[in-house]
């Protein structure tokens, strides 16, 4: 859904009248696109963001922090001649943001379109067989955190030490396998599907694309496999039971996102509001000097 102001109303105060409005605008189309609004800079936009959310997320560790409230990230840093694959936001962790806001401070010379796809249509669509082995299994997440290559493993859990990481994370379902404090390896399991009980309904809501090692561009697998082994890659992802999700498979998830997804190019002062539980989200390539912030909110758990 697309809504537009002719008359560059402020965005925040129009956010909080019309809350209802977006909220079932959210579970119908899963995003809102706000554009011709004024947002007033990156304090404007996370007075929109609190507006659109009943609470914000400070703690997030896959994004670098772009504002002294900790309320505002900037967005993935990823080389701007990539695409970013169709992924859920912290879908790979035991907490996601429900709502997830990004705001375009400066558009890109050419490319650099938002990329959404409806995770309701992509559990459509997959191969019954292959979302039945999906819900049954699982996922296992293997993030390998190895100093100066990503973020580090103190940013991503905002500890310290290894004892500290232990602690944190006790009874959560995290494995921890510590080769040394600069080279260190965090397993998770968790779903592939997501139930969403308040609306009776599920949706695909993973990293797959961002984690496969069959779903990286050629150039980043040929980089990785000249240092390491591709199922000791920084990120890799198997079935729950730690078997291996085949190649095909992956093809065959990257189709249906596709086919299930839309492409919003950015303005200056766009702001798109996503349901983070129902669109999996990405970004094209670009060129030019592409400014986009982000706010998560509205937090849920593993448990919930």
């Amino acid at each position: 859904m697309q809504i537009t102001s002719a008359s560059r109303e402020p965005l925040a105060p129009w956010i909080r009248q019309n809350r209802d409005r977006i909220d079932e605008a959210l579970w119908r189309d899963g995003h809102v696109l706000f554009r011709g609004f004024e947002v007033g800079g990156l304090p404007g936009f996370e007075d929109c963001a609190v507006s659109a959310c009943d609470a914000l997320y400070r703690h997030y560790g896959d994004l670098p922090l772009a504002s002294a409230s900790d309320n505002v990230y900037f967005s993935t840093p990823y080389p701007r001649h990539l695409e970013i694959r169709f992924h859920n936001e912290a879908s790979h962790t035991q907490s996601w943001p429900s709502r997830q806001l990004f705001f375009c401070l400066e558009p890109a010379t050419e490319g650099g379109e938002w990329t959404l796809s409806d995770g309701r249509q992509v559990i459509e669509r997959l191969p019954a067989q292959m979302l039945e082995r999906f819900r049954e299994l699982g996922l296992v997440y293997r993030r390998r955190f190895i100093r100066g290559l990503d973020t580090s493993w103190q940013q991503f859990f905002k500890v310290e030490t290894l004892q500290e990481l232990r602690v944190k994370i006790a009874g959560s379902g995290h494995e921890i396998d510590a080769i040394s404090e600069n080279d260190l390896t965090v397993s998770y399991r968790t779903h592939a599907v997501l139930r969403i009980p308040e609306r009776g309904t599920e949706a695909w809501f993973n990293q797959i694309l961002l984690h496969h090692p069959d779903a990286l561009p050629a150039e980043v697998d040929a980089m990785l496999g000249k240092h390491f082994r591709r199922d000791q890659f920084p990120r890799t992802v198997f079935f729950g039971d730690g078997s291996p999700i085949p190649a095909e498979w992956v093809r065959t998830i990257d189709r249906v996102l596709m086919e299930c997804s839309i492409r919003i190019p950015t303005e200056a002062h766009d702001v798109l509001l996503v349901n983070n539980l129902l669109m999996a989200h990405g970004r094209l390539p670009y060129s030019g000097n592409r400014q986009v912030r982000v706010a998560l909110g509205d937090m849920r758990e593993v448990a919930a």
